[in-house]
């Protein structure tokens, strides 16, 4: 008679030790693929945001003659301040069916408190309180100003009115007095970008109150109008040695001091420039893209074709009223950033794009050579 031979019931410690090795090792192998997907579908939905933002820029230049404006101060010097300090964010809203919310701002009153504008260097320390006529709407996340690759926390880098971020800023050009990409043209006296601007208390020449589809004459395919631009979620802190920044914030959320703006320079030196300063200033970076609501010139919804996609950005001193400010396409999509151009059509723009073309198409009407962004 044969003996009965015992056979196992469940798995030894070896074999159980190779099924959690191998479950590890198509973890590993499929993570990557699911942090692509899912990072694939955010940028789809940050280009959609674009495509819409751009289209509700198209159908309130129909209705109102005129791309959205932002306004870069008050439109009274002390207080009250009158109106003024929106940004042209605010003045899409009912384009991207936010009309209660549009309709719930009081525009009489300034999107900032109360206090003396009486110099640029007023325009530094824009706070806007909990107690402030537009704190709620100023609060307000709209999911079509957000990319969902950004990282987003509430600060209160504006105030206590803990106002939402944006993702995106439209294109204001090259800076004031710039030569030209080789410095052939005459100093710019006026912006040349997409997005109109004025300081209501304070206009000059520079900025530009109104801009139609006729004043677009580099061709409207060829011209920037809004890109990612990324948030700083960092805090203050103040202490002994002045304001310092605590928190997130990545290295393209920085402002570097380049100085005056009032120098005549070609868009290659203002990069060399703007690339001489070592340390970065929390005044004007902590409030970079904090308020989609604020046209003030440190809140960035406007930004600049002179510095390289996802590289610093350089505060002028003297610009803080009128919106000079080097502010620099960015996102957290690798490689680049995503930009909308006045014709609608939105792309996927390599950060080593050839600078002659990053800068051509941040001009309206420079008469520089047309080129498709590769």
């Amino acid at each position: 008679m044969h003996k009965r031979r015992n056979i196992p019931l469940g798995f030894t410690l070896v074999e159980l030790l190779v099924v959690i090795a191998v479950i590890g090792i198509l973890v590993g192998l499929l993570l990557p693929a699911v942090q692509a997907a899912r990072e694939a579908a955010r940028r789809m939905q940050c280009s959609n945001n674009l495509k819409q933002l751009a289209l509700a820029v198209h159908n309130y230049e129909s209705a109102i003659r005129s791309f959205p404006l932002t306004t870069t101060g008050p439109s009274q010097p002390t207080p009250h301040l009158g109106s003024g300090f929106y940004s042209w964010l605010a003045m899409i809203l009912p384009q991207i069916e936010q009309a209660p919310l549009y309709n719930s701002i009081q525009f009489s009153e300034p999107m900032a408190d109360a206090k003396r504008f009486a110099s640029a260097a007023d325009y530094t320390q824009l706070q806007i309180s909990g107690s402030h006529a537009n704190a709620n709407a100023a609060a307000a996340r709209i999911a079509t100003f957000l990319c969902p690759s950004d990282s987003v926390l509430a600060t209160s880098s504006l105030g206590t009115a803990n106002a939402a971020p944006g993702s995106y800023a439209g294109n204001l050009g090259w800076v004031r007095g710039t030569t030209g990409i080789n410095g052939s043209i005459p100093a710019l006296l006026q912006s040349n970008g997409a997005m109109p601007l004025v300081n209501p208390v304070n206009p000059d020449r520079w900025q530009v109150p109104s801009i139609k589809i006729r004043d677009f004459t580099d061709g409207t395919a060829h011209t920037a109008l809004i890109a990612e631009r990324l948030i700083n979620n960092a805090e203050g802190s103040r202490g002994p040695f002045g304001m310092t920044m605590q928190g997130q914030h990545p290295p393209t959320v920085l402002s570097y001091c380049a100085g005056s703006g009032g120098g005549n320079r070609n868009l290659p030196n203002w990069v060399s420039y703007c690339n001489g300063v070592n340390v970065p200033d929390p005044t004007y970076s902590l409030p970079h893209g904090r308020g989609w609501i604020s046209g003030w010139t440190l809140a960035a919804n406007l930004y600049m074709h002179v510095m390289p996609i996802n590289s610093r950005n350089c505060h002028l001193y003297g610009g803080e009223d009128d919106g000079t400010n080097i502010v620099t396409a960015s996102s957290n999509h690798t490689g680049g950033a995503q930009l909308a151009f006045v014709d609608g059509h939105v792309t996927f723009v390599n950060e080593s794009i050839d600078p002659v073309v990053w800068w051509s198409i941040g001009s309206r009407n420079g008469g520089e050579a047309s080129v498709d962004v590769p």
